[in-house]
């Protein structure tokens, strides 16, 4: 080939330089799609950590809301369950006394006061304070001191007050409520 005049000179040129040229711009192309996937790539990797990070976010928050409500409801439940359960005490409380008035119609009654009072040496006091329903059965010797509030059984004492018996059922059953309540663990579960 000969270069003699310009204008092959000039296609000649042109042709070299557009093959290299167009070498080079595939090599660009091949390089820019390269980047381009790994943009994506890297894209999409962060877009995935994102949205894990938001998921694990919001998965903490509805635990935390759940374990909110679920505390909430479980304190609802237990006041629920303790009323019950007081309720449930104040009624066998009040069928006992219920019980008590009809005990005391019975003969079993008397036979009940005589076996509380034989526990003591009733020389060593000089009162008795008793429910006058009780008046007729009490010992002719101690002074008798009439208490419509105790419903069953006795008080006795002597004038220094320096012996004292509380044989009431009044306050046999208050101290099996107050026990009751103390040891009965209904209220601490």
């Amino acid at each position: 080939m000969k270069f003699n005049n310009n204008e092959e000179l000039s296609k000649y040129f042109k042709t070299a330089i557009e093959k290299e040229s167009s070498l080079e711009i595939e090599t660009l192309r091949t390089e820019i799609e390269g980047m381009k996937s790994e943009a994506r790539q890297k894209f999409k990797k962060e877009l995935e950590e994102e949205k894990l990070d938001i998921l694990s976010s919001r998965a903490r928050d509805i635990y935390k809301q759940y374990q909110e409500e679920l505390s909430v409801k479980q304190r609802t439940l237990d006041l629920l369950v303790m009323e019950k359960r007081m309720h449930l005490i104040d009624e066998l409380f009040d069928t006992l006394e219920e019980n008590i008035k009809e005990f005391r119609k019975t003969p079993e009654s008397v036979k009940w006061f005589k076996k509380k009072l034989s526990k003591y040496d009733l020389k060593s006091f000089d009162t008795i304070e008793l429910n006058p329903l009780d008046k007729d059965i009490a010992p002719s010797h101690l002074k008798v001191k009439l208490n419509p509030n105790i419903r069953a059984g006795f008080i006795l004492y002597n004038e220094n007050l320096n012996r004292l018996v509380v044989e009431t059922i009044s306050s046999n059953l208050e101290e099996a409520r107050k026990y009751f309540y103390e040891n009965a663990k209904w209220f601490s579960e």
